[in-house]
């Protein structure tokens, strides 16, 4: 059985270039790699402003192949665009099973509507943000990050026109993130109280809180958008670093003594992931994200009425903040290392493959 796994959003839905997109370590190229290295060639491909072939690999896991196809540029959200060069690949490629990263990507579901639907050919989605799109109740395997996105997905009161995902479809995927890359760095200096990370766009993130702590600890925010240079001249107390190679994230991530994830609508951003491995703690709000995400004992889940006083605090215990730090980084190591998504892979081969009796 051959396998192409997809990105459903253009790599530069991202705000990085097709380069970068070959040069990161992470699930999404772990996963294809991992399901070659258990006997099921695999490919993982995507959309992107130039078409390009490439070959990755990590650490002892089988190369993997990359391709990136033009997409259709549009005036739409970037998110939407699309490709009908990746489309036309699909369809002459002769893969026996697709698994599509990011449910609502518009390559991703063009792909989904105009060829495997019509087609009966199988695949699987990995949601990650949005949860529910209505190409999900064709899919063999459903794979989830968070409790809340079971919980959405399996519940009996859905929307009428929202279909409930059946729980033997749904598969429990970990995050995964480059231990070895993402790691503490006694040599970089705690120079802010918080360090965030994200795209700078209006109305996607929520960093309203960001400001409001700024007016009394210091902040740092890694990532490039439209609002950045808006943002540098209203708030110029914090420390804008804008869009910064993913070599150098740990050493930036690594400047903070907390990571904030402050945005409304994300149940489970790597970098929540990515900011533990370096051994920073993670706080976001108790209402966006649950404590399957953010245990307790490795990072703070805040009140939306209260964050403030409740950071500081946290800030002002050094001996429980040390704590955290070494608990998030041992966590990472034990829960979020590049084969965590392994158990994942296995069940989703035997959902396509029923007949297969043996663990893959």
């Amino acid at each position: 059985m051959n396998i192409i796994y997809v990105q459903s959003y253009p790599v530069y839905h991202d705000l990085i270039d097709e380069s970068e997109f070959v040069e990161i370590a992470n699930r999404d190229k772990w996963m294809p790699a991992l399901t070659s290295q258990r006997g099921f060639p695999s490919q993982l491909w995507a959309g992107g402003r130039k078409t390009m072939r490439d070959e990755w690999q990590y650490d002892t896991l089988p190369p993997l192949p990359l391709r990136i196809f033009k997409t259709d540029q549009s005036d739409r959200k970037s998110r939407d665009h699309t490709s009908r060069a990746l489309v036309e690949a699909a369809r002459s490629s002769g893969a026996d099973f697709f698994v599509l990263k990011g449910i609502d990507g518009g390559i991703g579901v063009q792909l989904a509507k105009q060829l495997l639907i019509p087609n009966r050919i199988p695949y699987a989605i990995v949601i990650g943000g949005k949860w529910y799109h209505p190409i999900i109740k064709h899919a063999r395997a459903v794979l989830y990050e968070t409790n809340y996105q079971f919980q959405q997905l399996s519940r009996r009161r859905l929307r009428f026109w929202q279909t409930v995902v059946p729980e033997n479809k749904l598969i429990r995927l970990p995050k995964s993130v480059d231990v070895r890359h993402f790691a503490p760095d006694s040599d970089t200096e705690k120079t802010l109280d918080i360090v965030a990370a994200g795209r700078l766009i209006s109305g996607i993130k929520n960093y309203n809180p960001l400001f409001e702590l700024s007016r009394r600890l210091k902040i740092g925010v890694i990532g490039g958008g439209p609002m950045l240079p808006k943002y540098r001249r209203m708030y110029p107390e914090i420390t804008w670093f804008g869009p910064i190679p993913y070599p150098d994230m740990p050493t930036y991530l690594n400047k903070g003594k907390l990571f904030f994830h402050s945005s409304d609508r994300e149940y489970y951003p790597r970098t929540i992931s990515e900011a533990a491995a370096c051994g920073v703690p993670p706080v976001a709000f108790s209402d966006s994200i649950q404590d399957d995400v953010i245990p307790d004992s490795i990072g703070l889940r805040v009140s939306r009425n209260n964050y403030v006083s409740e950071i500081t605090n946290l800030l002002e215990d050094s001996g429980q903040l040390k704590d955290k730090s070494i608990s998030a980084r041992k966590y990472a190591e034990r829960n979020l290392h590049h084969l965590s998504s392994l158990p994942a892979i296995r069940e989703m081969i035997t959902r396509v493959v029923p007949s297969r009796k043996t663990p893959v």
